[in-house]
């Protein structure tokens, strides 16, 4: 009796243990699984300066990331095939903004589609003053996710 009052116990504490570790694990944010890198396949041009690929987990299709100075700042045209959308950096703050149509590779109603208005409204301004460029593009990463509607997260995996 007493060995099966053990087994019991024992199967209960590794029951609880795995079912904690599953769960543990889908409550992970989708979006602190990025990386980051530089966009080897990028040449400055006169509209952008750098490049930058944002990989989220094993995705065979990364967020590209292109930097433009301008005199107000600094906009970073973040681009994919199904969406694109402009986060400006400057002495306004950092927020996301739309691209313009001379800056557009996506169709309107591609982008309209993938890109979700309320986040695009809740992301309009991050700060009231410039953010340090070395925090840029983690901003970036990690908000992105958040931009897009639900039906359409899978494009960044």
């Amino acid at each position: 009796m007493k060995a099966r009052s053990l087994f019991v116990y024992l199967m209960l504490v590794v029951f609880t243990t795995i079912s904690a570790n599953v769960w543990a694990g889908n409550n992970e944010p989708f979006n602190s699984n990025y990386k980051i890198s530089p966009d080897l396949s990028f040449s400055p041009n006169a509209d952008f300066q750098r490049g930058w690929v944002i990989a989220y987990g094993e995705s065979k299709n990364p967020v590209h990331v292109y930097l433009k100075e301008t005199r107000k700042g600094q906009e970073y045209l973040v681009r994919s095939n199904y969406f694109e959308v402009k986060y400006v950096n400057g002495p306004q703050g950092f927020g996301v903004k739309s691209t313009n149509a001379s800056e557009s590779s996506v169709s309107e109603s591609l982008n309209s589609a993938v890109l979700n208005q309320e986040g695009l409204n809740n992301q309009k301004r991050f700060s009231e003053e410039a953010i340090g460029s070395d925090k840029v593009l983690d901003m970036i990463a990690s908000y992105l996710p958040d931009l897009l509607n639900e039906q359409y997260n899978s494009i960044l995996n």
